[in-house]
């Protein structure tokens, strides 16, 4: 199973300045029309490639629209690689149901 953190784990952790990279893994598209403030852009089937060199060190947190689906995988995928990763459970999509402001 892949592990996996709330909207409100996530913005407990941010307000609390915990060290986590979120890493937005939806097409250019996506990412531009909308998406989680202070989050990077990589495309899911770029990983790890365009991660910066901390990103071994921190604690990432893969996003995409829904939350559970391309970025479960590219949570998943990241973990193989040896990496400390988690899904947002929800995406972009309740984020902004939510009207989360950090």
């Amino acid at each position: 199973m892949v592990p996996f953190i709330s909207i409100d784990s996530l913005i407990e952790s941010l307000h609390n300045q915990e060290a986590l990279l979120l890493v937005d893994i939806r097409t250019k598209e996506e990412f531009e029309a909308r998406h989680i403030p202070n989050s990077i852009h990589i495309p899911g089937e770029d990983l790890p490639m365009g991660l910066p060199e901390n990103g071994n060190q921190v604690p990432l947190v893969t996003i995409c629209g829904k939350g559970g689906g391309r970025s479960e995988q590219a949570a998943q995928k990241l973990i193989s690689l040896g990496f400390q990763a988690k899904f947002l459970e929800g995406g972009t999509n309740e984020w902004f149901e939510k009207n989360h402001v950090v």
